[in-house]
């Protein structure tokens, strides 16, 4: 059986860190060692990381640095020192449940394509009920057994990734500094050289969510400039609603809105009742909305609009020729670009120039 090595990089937030360590070390069979990167932390946590030195057959790698470097110079460290044929990066806030490494590394072995996994999460939306620990919540994912959900990035809260990534790859851009995008910009990079990346649907990690980046004064601008970086190198996500009143056209929207959500933009399928679903990809960024077949074209019109007040839709497109001048007509209300059975050519020329306004 192949060896995981998992990679926390810890600043401090003694408690944070033992209640990680602590569940990995209950809830992980799978082989693995653990590579600790303590950035530079104070006294009572520099000792309590020490003191794992001491726990009976556990494989650890323990790096010092006098300083905090910052996630990402911190993450490469620890990925130049592993040696196995997986990696996971994972944040010292962060709570494993029972079989978590086990299943994604089930998935890795199933879906060959895939290069980056995370697990399912309460930070991709998997969030436990309130009347329902985190390993309660845990158990019921566990019917989505080896199911996969396809990203348009992991996030590296907990990711891993194969050795071949790495080898293609190298490490994390250190452009990114602190952290932020840092992980995004890996995925695309991934993408780029035809590897895939996915949710693990049974494999469940909780995160407490920025628990060390909030403690740092210059979070905001941090984003931010970070941001930039990635916008200007990949350009943003577009957001492109389809809406589908036809069921002749639904190979056509199949295959387009699993080329968008895999090239990273978003699509909204609005989808008149009664028409079946047409998109055979289970990913995260193609969502969608049934819409009363009898208010097909006024409701479509209503949601669009609504969009407006929270993320608004840059681009619009239907087949339906009397909609699609219902909304051109419309656009000083909504705003949004207006195609009306456009081939697949023109459509991603109009998304590559909204993606470069950020």
């Amino acid at each position: 059986m192949d060896k995981c090595d998992i990679i926390i990089p810890v600043w401090n937030q003694k408690e944070v860190t033992k209640e990680c360590v602590d569940s990995i070390l209950k809830h992980t069979d799978y082989p693995y060692r653990l590579i600790l990167i303590d950035n530079g932390s104070e006294k009572d946590t520099e000792d309590y990381l020490a003191s794992l030195k001491d726990v009976k057959g556990l494989d650890l790698l323990l790096i010092r640095n006098n300083k905090n470097l910052g996630f990402v110079k911190a993450v490469n460290q620890g990925m130049v020192a592993s040696e196995s044929p997986y990696l996971c990066i994972m944040n010292n806030d962060t709570i494993a449940t029972e079989g978590w490494l086990n299943e994604m590394m089930d998935v890795m072995a199933i879906y060959p394509e895939i290069g980056l996994l995370n697990p399912s999460s309460n930070t991709s939306g998997q969030y436990p009920p309130e009347n329902r620990s985190i390993d309660d919540y845990a158990l019921i994912l566990r019917g989505f057994k080896r199911q996969i959900q396809e990203l348009y990035t992991c996030r590296g809260f907990c990711m891993i990734l194969r050795r071949s990534v790495m080898d293609d790859l190298g490490v994390l851009d250190e452009a990114y500094h602190l952290g932020y995008f840092d992980d995004t910009d890996y995925c695309k990079r991934a993408q780029a050289k035809g590897y895939r990346t996915a949710r693990a649907k049974a494999s469940y990690v909780y995160h407490k969510e920025n628990t060390t980046f909030k403690k740092l004064d210059n979070n905001s601008d941090l984003f931010k400039a970070n941001e930039k970086i990635f916008f200007t190198r990949w350009g943003r996500s577009v957001r492109v609603a389809y809406f589908v009143d036809r069921p002749d056209r639904t190979g056509k929207i199949d295959a387009l809105a699993t080329d968008l959500a895999r090239s990273g933009h978003q699509v909204m399928v609005f989808i008149k009742q009664g028409i079946d679903w047409p998109v055979r990809l289970d990913h995260f960024d193609i969502r969608r909305f049934d819409v009363n077949q009898y208010l097909f074209g006024a409701l479509s019109i209503y949601k669009t609009l609504k969009r407006k007040k929270k993320k608004k839709l840059d681009i619009l497109v239907t087949d339906n020729k009397a909609l699609g001048a219902v909304l051109k007509a419309m656009k000083n209300l909504h705003g949004s670009d207006v195609f009306i059975d456009p081939d697949r050519d023109t459509l991603f020329e109009a998304i590559k120039e909204k993606s470069k306004d950020f």
